[in-house]
Order: C-alpha cells, then sequence, then structure tokens
C-alpha cells in the first residue's frame, strides 16, 4: 500500500487526509476485475425454472437495482418490528412474526435471483449493480440474525 502519495496536488486543509489508499496494480486489478460465480446447489436447480418464469414477467424498464431494493425492503420492515416488538432482543418475537419475516426471507431471495436474469435480460449488468446486490445481501444476513 502505497500510503505516502497525496491523491490532488492542490492544498488546503485537507491535503494531510488525502493518501492514496491502493496502489496501481490494485487500481488496475480492480479495473480489470471479472465475477465469477459459483455452482448452482439443489435448490438453486429446483428454484431456477421458477425465477427465470417471473423474471420473464418483469418489466424491460424496470432496473435490476430496483428488483433488488424491492425485495430487501420487506426484510428491512420485518427488522424494525422485530426492533418494535423487543427493543432490547431479550424476548422472543412473536410467532406472526418470525412466519412474517420467514415470507420476507423467501420474497427476498426471489427477488434476488430475479435481478441478476433482469440485468442480463436488458443488458444492464454493472459492477455497481453487482455491489449493490451483494450489498443489501449482507444487510439481510444481518436484519435476519437480528430478527
Amino acid at each position: 500500500l502505497n500510503l505516502g502519495a497525496p491523491v490532488c496536488n492542490h492544498t488546503g486543509a485537507f491535503e494531510a487526509m488525502a493518501f492514496a489508499v491502493l496502489s496501481k496494480e490494485g487500481l488496475e486489478h480492480i479495473a480489470t476485475h471479472q465475477y465469477k460465480a459459483g455452482k448452482y446447489t439443489p435448490l438453486d436447480n429446483a428454484l431456477n425454472p421458477f425465477w427465470t418464469k417471473a423474471a420473464k414477467v418483469l418489466p424491460p424498464w424496470l432496473a435490476p437495482n430496483l428488483v433488488t431494493l424491492l425485495g430487501f425492503l420487506p426484510n428491512l420492515a420485518t427488522y424494525i418490528l422485530a426492533w418494535i416488538c423487543s427493543p432490547t432482543f431479550q424476548t422472543a418475537p412473536p410467532r406472526w412474526l418470525a412466519f412474517l419475516t420467514s415470507a420476507c426471507l423467501y420474497f427476498y431471495q426471489t427477488m434476488d435471483a430475479m435481478d441478476g436474469k433482469q440485468a442480463r435480460q436488458t443488458g444492464s449488468s454493472s459492477p455497481l449493480g453487482q455491489l449493490f446486490d451483494h450489498g443489501l445481501d449482507c444487510l439481510t444476513s444481518m436484519s435476519q440474525h437480528s430478527a
């Protein structure tokens, strides 16, 4: 890591904090990175025909990141409901909330599978979209452990 090279040449109050974090080789690696998906699981293979048919119903103007976000919002809502029902998470949530959380997780994983198919259908795949998708995957995982 090259922590000593300034990012900008102009002087100012923040110049001392403007350091390059990545080396040139690191930046080149990011620029040339190619995502390689893992192998399908037996569950992926069983659900893939459903996901493919469902993705074909999506309108072409619907952005893949919006598909991801629409899948995430119900999970966020169940997390907030769990927090309202038990602010300290010392008691178990109501049974109805546990079932709702499970249904929202299934909805999320369906939308998560459909967003990639939508991106390929519309030719709008991007590294930023992949980052957004994986970021919401992480937030979903954390919220499910909390609920």
